[in-house]
């Protein structure tokens, strides 16, 4: 004897809906079918693997690079931290370049970079550092499971009029 709401088949009335919705789910696509390991408990799905070198040994096949301006009271700074910064590029296979005299620094692929990411990490390192991010801070972005947004707040402000200054 079963107690609350059966139907003929003895299911209670929140089970039977239950299995009616997994017997009629639709799939909208012939690849939109569950999977193997969707619910094997062994994979962490997100887990970010570390590069692996051997993953790409012919290395790059083109050279790209990026550049980026700094301001001028940077300068100082950059040029004392600019050693520190090209040792932690170097690891990665990337050439860095301070420019002085333009006021830029230019990241670039070298033949030993394997890594195809890391030159967009290098461009995220060269922005920071543009941006007043003290170098180890910034040195930090080359890890795997280190990522950086710039976040451009002057069309966030409201009040876009400014006080002129008088002499």
């Amino acid at each position: 004897m079963q107690m609350g709401n059966s139907d003929e088949n003895g299911f209670n009335s929140d089970e039977a809906e239950e299995a009616q919705l997994r017997t009629t789910k639709k799939h909208k696509g012939k690849h939109d079918k569950p999977k193997p390991w969707d619910d094997d408990p062994n994979i962490d799905h997100w887990k970010i693997d570390k590069f692996d070198p051997s993953w790409n040994e012919s290395g790059m096949l083109e050279v790209s690079s990026f550049s980026t301006l700094f301001p001028q009271y940077r300068e100082k700074y950059l040029q004392e931290a600019w050693p520190i910064v090209k040792s932690a590029l170097k690891e990665y296979g990337i050439s860095g370049e301070l420019n002085l005299v333009e006021g830029s620094m230019t990241v670039s692929t070298t033949r030993k970079t394997r890594d195809p990411y890391i030159i967009v990490k290098a461009r995220d390192l060269i922005k920071l550092l543009s941006r007043s991010v003290p170098a180890p801070q910034a040195i930090k972005i080359l890890n795997d499971e280190m990522q950086c947004d710039i976040i451009k707040i002057g069309n966030l402000v409201r009040n876009k009029v400014r006080p002129l200054e008088f002499e």
